[in-house]
């Protein structure tokens, strides 16, 4: 029912943004919305310090819950040839996803929903609505997940505990209302708990590659050493004098760290970034490269893999599960769910290559016999493989296991896959 949700939308959406977009609706009602099309209505609602200076190096954009986010870079003016198959972006989108997997690539992704959650009793309020442990440290980064109270998924967010009884929430874009109403609701009458929503204030870019240490050392005079900030740390840094929350994660699979700083200083740490990046052969990367990246590191999808049908024990989360910590709304349910039967588990697999790729709610079929159903695809540019995630028949999700998938108007044998085909061990984040 996530569709129908009216907290799909941010509070800059009625008046002009549903206007245009109910118009719009209205006249394509019978056309075919190409993958890649873009459509006018609705757009430049909510746009970042960086958009023109982005789209001055080819920024190609989308929209998503207002947010103006670019997909691709064109760098010689090209404009996508939209459709089902391959096109003109496909060999663009390679360069990109190899400038981030063999040098350091840099991305805006201030679409983020960010929150600061703060009080005496923060912790135990988060504790109590999320199903991981929220860190114990500080500069401690966790994964977090909202259930409901039957077991299903609500939410999933990034959380960094910035001081004794300060974190710092983040959460997907088309999330921004429903996370922040999940946070709220979770404050009990007694307890000392404030939830501020710094969407709009705050931006974040995105550096990942192997050169990102060396990049980002150049920028700023933080100690970036392994032994001085770990894999899934957060520090507050300096940039040309902007205070700028550092966290070092990255959706991309390599080595690489989240900026986020007030949007009056976004425009500054992303020219001194990418002057420090220049001798590295720093790229601009948009969302098209960053779900090919994610694919190859098997990393699940708010909104594809995880939706509120499904608990995290069909979606194969429980390693984010803390079964030993206190009570937490939805734990219950969960593991009444996990001791029963389930009719449908999450598995990633490995489709024969084509001119096309699984785009999420294709048929899965075992001798024409549907199966199951999948979530999101992708090709994986560095490993030349086409990749998929989907829903299938428990008998189907040991690794190994084979079927079909209906992609267009062919049918293409798939084999499910035990580990990530990009950097199974984990090694290159933590590099």
């Amino acid at each position: 029912m996530a569709g129908v949700d009216p907290r799909r939308f941010s509070d800059f959406a009625p008046g002009q943004y549903t206007k245009e977009k109910s118009h719009e609706d209205y006249e394509h009602m019978y056309k075919l919305h190409l993958p890649g099309e873009e459509r006018p209505g609705g757009r430049k609602f909510r746009m970042t310090p960086l958009y023109d200076r982005l789209e001055a190096k080819g920024a190609v954009y989308t929209e998503i819950n207002g947010w103006e986010r670019a997909k691709w870079f064109s760098l010689d003016g090209r404009e996508e040839e939209v459709g089902f198959r391959h096109n003109n972006v496909f060999d663009v989108v390679s360069e990109e996803c190899r400038a981030v997997r063999e040098r350091v690539g840099i991305m805006e992704l201030s679409t983020f929903a960010k929150y600061e959650v703060s009080g005496a009793d923060a912790a135990g309020m988060l504790n109590r609505i999320s199903a991981n442990r929220m860190p114990t440290r500080v500069g401690g980064i966790v994964l977090t997940h909202y259930l409901a109270d039957n077991g299903r998924l609500n939410g999933e967010s990034t959380v960094t505990r910035l001081d004794d009884d300060m974190y710092y929430v983040l959460s997907g874009a088309t999330s921004e209302e429903r996370d922040l109403s999940i946070l709220r609701q979770g404050i009990a009458e007694d307890e000392e708990v404030t939830v501020s929503n710094i969407t709009n204030e705050w931006g974040t870019l995105v550096l990942a590659g192997p050169d990102s240490r060396r990049v980002l050392s150049k920028a700023t005079g933080t100690d970036l050493s392994n032994s001085a900030f770990p894999w899934l740390t957060g520090k507050e840094i300096d940039i040309r004098g902007r205070t700028v929350r550092a966290l070092r994660v990255s959706y991309t699979g390599e080595l690489g760290w989240e900026l986020h700083c007030r949007n009056d200083d976004i425009a500054e740490v992303y020219e001194a970034v990418w002057s420090a990046g220049e001798e590295y052969g720093i790229a601009n990367f948009g969302t098209y490269a960053l779900n090919a990246l994610r694919m190859e590191k098997a990393y699940k999808g708010w909104g594809a893999e995880m939706t509120n049908e499904i608990s995290m024990v069909e979606a194969g989360l429980m390693r984010f599960f803390r079964r030993n910590k206190e009570d937490f709304r939805g734990m219950e349910s969960t593991l009444n769910i996990e001791k029963g039967e389930i009719s449908t588990c999450l598995v990633y697999f490995e489709v024969e290559t084509g001119d096309n790729d699984v785009a999420g709610g294709e048929a899965v079929l075992d001798s024409g016999r549907p199966i199951g159903v999948t979530t999101s695809g992708g090709y994986g540019h560095t490993t030349g493989k086409s990749l998929g995630f989907a829903y299938v028949e428990p008998q189907y999700s040991a690794p190994g296991s084979r079927f079909d998938i209906l992609l267009i108007d062919e049918i293409r044998k798939a084999k499910v896959l035990e580990e990530p085909v990009w950097d199974p061990g984990n090694l290159r984040p933590r590099a």
